[in-house]
């Protein structure tokens, strides 16, 4: 049976692939300003002041919004031979609270970070060498767990659109003759 994507289901798949390549992008520079500042270092004695800083930043950022899209596509590791034993209405069980746990920790994280970065922004905090300010890679640990529990309200909403057209598309029992 093949499943009809929604308009939301591209258009979070088409903003999935974006954040990839940006993402993507993003590494590649961090693994230039790398290679430029060892060749610099070994071959005439400089260094760009603060890449280390700036290389963590761009890691932090791509860890954490992979995290999102890895939830979007599914993909995240799961341990489920055992759960793929059971009988449907145990695998339905606890497919729902695991997305109850999911929801609530993401929303947990998303504000808690949410209130930590406004504190330290509030401050006008720096890092030490590239004087980037430290609530920006701060801020994507709230990015990322904010768009992951949007993610599964979305998969929510969606299974639940899924679940009354099936019921709709259904013959009533009323209807049917014996």
């Amino acid at each position: 049976m093949s499943r009809r994507t929604s308009r939301l289901e591209q258009v979070a798949d088409a903003v999935a692939f974006t954040v990839e390549r940006v993402l993507a992008v993003a590494l590649i520079a961090g693994i230039v300003l790398n290679f430029v500042n060892v060749v610099g270092r070994y071959v005439s004695g400089f260094t760009l002041i603060g890449v280390d800083e700036i290389e963590i930043y761009i890691l932090i950022w791509t860890a954490f919004l992979g995290a999102a899209v890895v939830s979007w596509r599914g993909q995240h590791l799961r341990m489920d031979v055992l759960l793929n034993a059971c009988p449907a209405v145990v695998r339905k069980t606890v497919t729902a609270v695991e997305i109850c746990v999911m929801l609530a920790v993401a929303l947990f994280v998303a504000y808690q970070s949410f209130r930590y970065v406004e504190r330290i922004y509030a401050l006008g905090a720096v890092s030490d060498i590239a004087r980037v300010p430290t609530w920006f890679p701060h801020s994507a640990i709230f990015f990322s767990f904010a768009t992951i529990a949007l993610i599964v309200v979305i998969r929510m909403v969606l299974a639940l659109r899924r679940r009354d057209a099936e019921e709709l598309a259904r013959p009533s029992e009323s209807g049917q003759q014996s």
